[in-house]
């Protein structure tokens, strides 16, 4: 019995070249080998599409696609139990698989548990609000709870697409729903879900231990929230150079501006701000560790271990702060200046 993968897949796929400003933050591409790839950010050097490979290949995989088995490099099952694999383990596996893949993929300044792919190896991208159509038409479930959700934030089903598994026209165990909107509207939506699951426990989603304040359930069903810019010329990194200017840095600042805190990469301007031990000018700081997204309040005291790098755009060179796992950044127990103590990150309890 054939299978419904080329079907499927075949109304869904859309060419590269429809992608003229490159791809978006949630885009979902296949590869001439039959491997997905998810795009986080808007920052992909010249010839690149920047991401992660999630499903490939396998006979023996979990994950089932349109009748076509493949398996996860970012999670796997332990003990009986599905568990995310970490940064470090997933680039280590992904170049066992693709041994094709230069070695230099991954090391890149501001994502460096990201890979530069070469977008000659795509076939495709899968556009997330056509997506969202065709998810609704084929599963009634999900085009209920996607339209209570547009109902509860107040946003048309005009700005709202799909990605996830979802993305490639399964029913996916939750749904990750994509906001389309400006810098305004999208947190607009974000206070409005604050405002349910801090003040609705049985709202809230709790997985792996942690409580996600992006996520949601409407009707019992879990619903992920994601956000992208609708004029991409709102997206603070894209279309820049990199230069790194120093390893190791520790830094401490206070969150002075969250706007772009919601979105790939997690970006957010410091004030009253420490770089090694030294008052320093305020500075932006970059995370590309979607895990994050939505977790930094204004005025809260952050202690952050990353890189200092220079973006270069125009001629002009603006220092930033990089970061590129969201385990490198904690609360800090001081509202002001550095704390005598050697750094919280290295220190257990006490």
């Amino acid at each position: 019995m054939a299978d419904k993968f080329d079907e499927v897949i075949g109304e869904l796929l859309r060419p590269m070249s429809d992608l003229k400003l490159g791809p978006l933050d949630t885009t979902y591409l296949m590869r001439s080998d039959g491997s997905f790839v998810y795009t986080e950010g808007y920052w992909h050097p010249e010839d690149k599409v920047v991401g992660k490979l999630i499903y490939y290949p396998d006979p023996d995989g979990e994950k089932d696609i349109h009748g076509r088995r493949y398996a996860s490099i970012v999670k796997e099952i332990r003990n009986g139990k599905e568990v995310y694999v970490s940064h470090r383990d997933q680039i280590g596996k992904l170049y066992r698989l693709f041994p094709d893949l230069p070695p230099d993929s991954h090391k890149l300044i501001l994502a460096e548990y990201q890979v530069a792919f070469p977008r000659e190896s795509f076939v495709g991208y899968f556009n997330d609000r056509e997506a969202l159509r065709y998810v609704m038409a084929h599963y009634p479930r999900v085009d209920q709870v996607v339209r209570m959700t547009s109902e509860l934030f107040e946003v048309p089903l005009e700005r709202l697409g799909i990605t996830g598994s979802s993305a490639l026209g399964r029913q996916g165990a939750d749904i990750d729903l994509v906001f389309f909107g400006t810098p305004e509207e999208n947190l607009a939506v974000v206070r409005k879900l604050w405002g349910i699951v801090y003040s609705k426990p049985e709202h809230q989603v709790v997985e792996y231990g942690k409580f996600w304040p992006l996520k949601i359930y409407v009707d019992r069903e879990e619903v992920c929230t994601f956000y992208v810019y609708h004029n991409l010329l709102d997206a603070p990194v894209r279309d820049c150079g990199v230069e790194l200017v120093r390893e190791g840095v520790e830094a401490y600042g206070t969150v002075a501006d969250n706007r772009h805190s919601l979105y790939v990469p997690v970006v957010i301007d410091l004030e009253n701000v420490y770089l090694d031990g030294k008052p320093a000018d305020d500075i932006r700081m970059i995370v590309y560790d979607g895990a994050v997204r939505g977790e930094f309040r204004e005025g809260l005291r952050l202690h952050i271990k990353g890189r200092l790098v220079n973006l270069v755009k125009d001629g002009k060179k603006t220092p930033a702060l990089a970061v590129v796992d969201g385990f490198d950044i904690e609360l800090e127990r001081f509202r002001e200046g550095v704390p005598y103590l050697e750094s919280c990150l290295d220190c257990g309890p006490g």
